[in-house]
């Protein structure tokens, strides 16, 4: 049996740190939204634990581990023990998210494995299982078992759908897409450095009352794409942004060409990735600016 999994990217619409806990890591509210840009996992029953990056730029580097420092293997370990399985499993990756970047694709990979060996292994479990193995796995593993839309808080772990959108399903409902522009420097930004300068408690803290925003704004049918952009301005929030874009000129000045363009623009998660929702009709006028600078860029849709 073989199974070919794609694994999709997200952005942050929203993301608000609202308190330390005392284990080390910061509570969160966020809305995060699965994309169309997509890293590629195989997955075939094997006697051992194998995992293989196709890709070979980055199988060329350090900075993708294939042994128990990648999350991949990681999932299937925790699997393994949760569930006393003697099974192995051979995965073959084609990565095309990029490192570090702020569009969490290790926990999307990892949460497609827990997906991917739940049925190749023939295990009988519940959602909320897995969403316990999942949070153990990293912040964002939990999102990724489901994607689509979702307000997480805690950690990640406490995850409210915001609109059924399972990008696994056959029968989602039809909902409005958002055209979305991913741009990246060509470099990563490590996301515990980014934490470390976090300093609690915020003198201008973002309410729920832009969550209930957005959500209302991605998801209100027959509106144009200006009235959604327009709305998206006024609601799109990233506290991270606080601590990056001054160590990271590159980074804000992608933001700035974005706005320049007409598009509402943040960074997702810690970066160094920026996000920008535009019309449809600008993309080869957008396409033709950031083609000046030497940065990669996909345009995606949300899914």
């Amino acid at each position: 049996m073989k199974l070919t999994i794609q694994t999709p990217a997200k952005i942050n619409l929203f993301l608000e740190i609202t308190g330390k806990r005392p284990d080390g890591y910061h509570n969160l509210e966020s809305i995060m939204q699965t994309v169309s840009l997509y890293d590629e996992l195989d997955f075939e029953l094997a006697e051992e634990i194998q995992l293989r990056i196709t890709n070979y730029e980055l199988r060329e580097t350090s900075e993708l581990p294939t042994d128990d420092n990648n999350i991949i293997i990681k999932a299937v370990k925790a699997l393994q023990e949760t569930f006393n399985i003697q099974k192995g499993v051979k995965i073959t990756l084609k990565k095309n998210i990029p490192l570090g970047a702020g569009l969490g694709g290790g926990s999307s990979d990892a949460a497609a494995t827990i997906n991917a060996l739940v049925k190749l292994w023939d295990i009988k479990t519940e959602k909320d299982e897995l969403n316990k193995i999942a949070a153990r796995l990293g912040a964002d593993v939990a999102f990724f078992l489901t994607g689509g839309t979702a307000l997480c808080e805690g950690i990640g772990e406490i995850i409210t759908q915001l609109r059924i959108t399972n990008y696994e399903s056959t029968t989602k409902p039809e909902t409005h897409k958002l055209s979305l522009v991913l741009v990246n420097p060509g470099f990563g930004v490590p996301t515990p450095s980014v934490y470390k300068k976090v300093r609690l408690p915020f003198t201008n803290p973002q309410k729920i009352g832009k969550i209930k925003n957005l959500i209302e704004s991605c998801h209100c049918e027959g509106q144009s794409p200006e009235a959604i952009q327009s709305s998206l301005k006024e609601d799109l929030f990233n506290r991270l942004e606080d601590f990056v874009l001054g160590d990271y000129p590159e980074i804000r000045k992608i933001k700035d060409v974005l706005i320049s363009l007409g598009c509402a623009s943040l960074m997702s998660g810690s970066g160094a990735t920026v996000f920008g929702i535009y019309d449809k009709s600008k993309e080869q006028e957008i396409k033709t600016e950031l083609e000046k600078y030497n940065w990669k860029f996909w345009f995606v849709e949300t899914i």
